[in-house]
């Protein structure tokens, strides 16, 4: 039964198309999962072509079977070897190609060259930005799935504060918060962009792991549980009066909800509680001047000056040279996409946009706090789509 409606899919190769058309460019070739799912419903291997004009063909590698049945578009055809591919290019385009897109920024050089091997009078040129653009502006039917994945991240920092125990382990606690999101239908994986970037659900942390550094491009890193996985909830035991971090990611149907809050068993020192309300005042601050019109680039600058007016100048999205040069990112089918809420991001903001807010504040050697919430971009301004209450979230007694 397929998930995406066939219009919606139809909508989205239509908004491509005029950027490809717009850059003489041919026809699109999308191969990356994300993009797959957004633009046939399905993931199954093989290649989506989207002609500058005309319906889209989706020409199946593996699995042909499951594609016919998850995706709603109108021409799934079988793709048994590459050779198939200039004569499908060609009949999809309605003639002659001498330009093509590939997703230029993650699809692998060996694997454009194989491409190119078998298109040799056409020239390969980057569609990513077009794709990326395109995705950014989201559709009712994506919000929708948004506003679903925000009810399991509401689900999720509860279930966190219910099993909140001093003395039990961040992997402890993620493990219980994370078996409860799969029960309720959390997709399991989460899909990032960024070359090299990863996450696993995303990050719990106690005390002073949160203000460990790693190489993922967030402004907490954590220990995690072995060199091998340096993020994340590793093996220390939470106490009493410590921030403990919540910061996940929640996935339905594609679509990615990302949250944080603070959590404490009993009270936080007066300092990190000062802390969180200061975070607390730059995400109202930044959420205030989420409107169309608005530079992605004014408001990161804009929340870094009020931060350090604050007084939280040095541990504001990290510490030292390894603080995050961001406030906000984008978020839909993947955890990393465009707008993105820093500097040399002059595009302004539309509606249809979606945003996570995420102002955090470190203490390297005692730990961290912060907030993090998703929000749509409307002619009105923001609105917010994650529904767990903005505040500290306090076990009064430690168990």
């Amino acid at each position: 039964m397929p998930g995406t409606p066939r219009d919606e899919l139809l909508s989205r190769a239509a908004a491509l198309q005029r950027r490809l058309a717009a850059q003489d460019v041919d026809a699109a070739l999308i191969l990356q999962n994300a993009d797959m799912l957004y633009f046939t419903g399905s993931v199954q291997s093989g290649v989506c072509i989207i002609p500058a004009s005309g319906p889209p063909v989706y020409a199946v590698r593996r699995v042909l079977e499951r594609a016919a049945g998850e995706s709603s578009l109108d021409r799934i055809v079988p793709l048994e070897n590459l050779r198939a591919l200039p004569s499908l290019l060609s009949e999809a385009a309605g003639g002659p190609v001498r330009r093509v897109g590939m997703e230029l920024d993650v699809v692998p050089v060996a694997v454009r060259d194989r491409f190119a091997g078998v298109l040799p009078d056409v020239e390969v040129v980057d569609a990513s930005p077009a794709i990326r653009t395109v995705r950014s502006v989201k559709s009712e039917y994506e919000l929708g799935k948004m506003r679903e994945a925000a009810h399991l991240a509401d689900l999720m920092v509860m279930t966190a504060l219910r099993s909140l125990r001093e003395g039990m382990t961040e992997l402890e606690l993620a493990a219980a918060v994370e078996a409860a999101a799969r029960r309720d239908g959390h997709q399991g994986i989460i899909r990032i962009r960024g070359w090299n970037q990863e996450v696993y659900f995303g990050l719990i942390l106690s005390g002073e792991s949160a203000a460990v550094p790693s190489f993922p491009d967030f402004p907490l890193g954590g220990m995690g549980p072995t060199p091998a996985v340096p993020y994340g909830a590793g093996r220390r035991r939470i106490a009493a009066g410590e921030p403990v971090i919540v910061d996940y990611t929640a996935g339905v149907d594609g679509y990615l909800c990302d949250q944080t809050r603070t959590l404490v068993l009993g009270a936080l020192p007066e300092k990190l509680a000062r802390a969180h309300e200061a975070a607390l005042e730059i995400l109202h601050r930044v959420e205030d001047g989420l409107r169309p019109g608005a530079r992605p680039a004014d408001l990161y600058l804009g929340a870094v000056a009020h931060a350090a007016s604050l007084g939280y100048a040095e541990g504001f999205m990290g510490s030292g040279p390894y603080r995050a040069r961001f406030i906000g990112h984008g978020v839909g089918v993947e955890l990393d996409e465009w707008p993105v809420l820093a500097e040399g991001f002059s595009d302004p903001l539309e509606s249809g946009h979606v945003v996570c807010v995420e102002p955090k504040i470190v203490f390297p050697g005692e730990g961290a706090v912060g907030i993090e919430d998703m929000f749509a971009i409307t002619p009105r301004g923001a609105a917010r789509l994650t529904l767990t209450d903005q505040r500290l979230l306090s076990v009064l007694s430690a168990r």
